[in-house]
């Protein structure tokens, strides 16, 4: 398992560093998706210290590239991967704003067949230039994997946050004394920017059947099994 193999990153961040609930998420994202990642180019939106472009790369993808806006998160995920020897040809970190890429990935050299964002849309209210530059990108894959809120309607519900913690997201063009307004949307609201954006969800993880079945002791994982937050995969329509 991928933090058994590479513990440093129960240290490297105070987000959801928690081991069960790492494991958990890892199986959902990348143990019941394991075919997409073969010999793929990853996109890992909000890489934040690089977790998860690992994971990918350990679940077969030939590169890994992350963009993260935290230059600290950025140097961690660096570190890391220096630590463990990864092949440097494997992979690469840009510190940007993930919008200014999605913006011109020409001039950012990015060229994806999955594109994974993971524990960024809640970040963020800019969801129209984040599906369509995603949908740009042409992928042969979208792995998203959200908090959402209960709601039957397409709704958005608007947070505000402080952009100084870790576990916040980070915008310089709208962040204003410190505060960035982002929202979560609920279910149908997400499904209705994918379909508009020109993505199918394909596979959406059966969370509460899977901890149900296998862990229905885990408690780290309350958010999934409650419907408060999905792993979905899409495909172009």
């Amino acid at each position: 398992m991928l933090f058994d193999d590479y513990p440093r990153f129960l240290d490297t961040s105070a987000t959801a560093s928690n081991r069960k609930r790492l494991r958990l998420r890892h199986r959902a994202m990348f143990g019941s998706n394991a075919e997409i990642f073969t010999g793929a180019r990853v996109l890992d939106i909000a890489s934040h210290d690089g977790r998860w472009s690992m994971a990918a790369l350990q679940a077969g993808a030939a590169h890994a590239t992350g963009i993260e806006a935290n230059p600290d998160l950025l140097k961690s995920a660096e570190e890391t991967f220096e630590h463990y020897d990864v092949p440097r040809d494997t992979y690469r970190f840009v510190n940007d704003d993930i919008f200014d890429v999605l913006g011109d990935p020409g001039g950012h050299e990015i060229d994806v067949d999955v594109v994974m964002c993971i524990g960024f849309i809640y970040h963020t209210l800019r969801y129209q230039e984040l599906f369509s530059g995603v949908r740009a990108l042409n992928p042969r894959h979208f792995l998203v994997d959200t908090a959402v809120i209960l709601d039957d309607e397409p709704m958005v519900k608007l947070f505000s946050e402080d952009v100084s913690k870790e576990s916040s997201g980070l915008d310089h063009t709208f962040a204003r004394a410190g505060r960035l307004v982002t929202g979560r949307p609920s279910v149908p609201a997400l499904e209705m920017l994918l379909e508009t954006h020109g993505f199918t969800v394909v596979k959406r993880f059966d969370w509460q059947g899977f901890l149900e079945r296998h862990h229905p002791e885990a408690k780290v994982v309350g958010s999934y099994r409650e419907g408060r937050r999905v792993t979905w995969l899409c495909s172009p329509s």
